[in-house]
């Protein structure tokens, strides 16, 4: 007997296999981007294989945003160093945009 279901990893990938015809549509410096958010996918598979949803854009782009989410608190403190988990509820941070 086989799996039923893919792992997180692989279900990652073949999502990602479904989207290279767009990221072939990107210019250059879109494609960078486009692939630094998939690396941010990669970087969550734990979370996103605890999470378990039916639909699994859903866990990559939850996994993606996460990671952006990160990486404006770290520019927001001015640091390069990771940022710290909240401790508490607390307001969402206000983004300038």
């Amino acid at each position: 007997m086989g799996r039923t279901l893919p792992t997180i990893i692989r279900a990652l990938d073949m999502e990602r296999e479904d989207w290279n015809s767009f990221r072939r549509a990107l210019r250059r410096e879109d494609q960078e981007a486009f692939d630094a958010l998939w690396r941010l996918a990669r970087r969550h598979a734990a979370p996103a294989a605890m999470a378990s949803r039916a639909v699994v854009l859903e866990t990559v782009l939850m996994a993606m945003l996460v990671g952006v989410m990160r990486a404006v608190l770290e520019l927001e403190r001015g640091t390069g160093a990771p940022a710290e988990e909240p401790r508490g509820p607390q307001e969402p941070p206000r983004l300038a945009l």
